[in-house]
């Protein structure tokens, strides 16, 4: 019995001792983990904002120099052309052809022709000259100069106009193609003695007229649709024929 209780004894002193170790231990790594030193070599950590930067400065930019008198004048130049752009009228640059005189069946094929050509097209109808005639005025004719009194002084080609018209109760004294001739029948008869002689042109069927206007290229378009549909003639307008 002795010798259990002296192992006992052993036991629980071995144990305090230990207890006590392991006390001393603890107290001295809670210094060790207290320590400011240890734990900069324990735990790395980055600090960029004390690291050293280069900065690098670009170079100011050098403002360009202003001439206001140069950028007037360019100010104004453009103002002016704007102003031309906006205010002229563009048909000034155009060009006009008639082509006619056309006949109704020709008419459609030619508007057929002309329907992408892409210039201003219009259609026009009127009655073409086919001559002249030379007559004595109705007013002249119911003074009493008629067809007995024209006779005595050696004229045959003459009748009495009764078509419903301008020339309706004249005299006509010879029909003519054109206008030269016409002049010399009334100079003839001025010297028989036959005053008061007028000329006037004979119009014929009605026909169809295209008045076309474009600028240049749409122009040489339309001659190039003329040599393909060659139906009466294409000349320059009247307004510009006289100009």
């Amino acid at each position: 019995m002795n010798g259990w209780r002296v192992l006992l004894v052993l036991l629980l002193l071995g144990n305090l001792a230990l207890l006590a170790f392991g006390v001393f231990t603890n107290n001295n790594s809670q210094k060790v983990m207290d320590s400011p030193g240890l734990r900069a070599e324990w735990v790395a950590v980055e600090r960029p904002w004390d690291q050293a930067v280069d900065v690098v400065r670009a170079p100011t930019p050098i403002a360009p120099k202003i001439d206001l008198k140069q950028g007037q004048a360019q100010l104004d130049s453009a103002i002016e052309n704007a102003s031309k752009q906006v205010f002229e009228n563009p048909k000034n640059n155009q060009a006009c052809l008639l082509w006619g005189p056309l006949l109704q069946s020709e008419s459609a094929r030619v508007q057929e022709a002309l329907l992408n050509w892409g210039g201003e097209t219009d259609r026009l109808e009127r009655q073409v000259p086919v001559g002249y005639v030379v007559y004595l005025p109705q007013d002249i004719v119911n003074s009493g100069v008629g067809i007995d009194q024209l006779s005595g002084k050696g004229i045959t080609d003459m009748f009495y106009i009764t078509t419903p018209g301008p020339l309706q109760g004249t005299i006509s004294l010879g029909l003519f193609r054109d206008l030269e001739r016409a002049n010399l029948q009334k100079a003839d008869l001025a010297r028989r003695g036959v005053a008061g002689v007028q000329i006037r042109e004979r119009l014929g069927p009605v026909r169809v007229f295209f008045e076309l206007r474009g600028n240049a290229p749409q122009i040489e378009s339309v001659r190039s649709v003329f040599e393909l549909n060659r139906k009466g003639e294409l000349r320059p307008c009247e307004s510009q024929a006289t100009s």
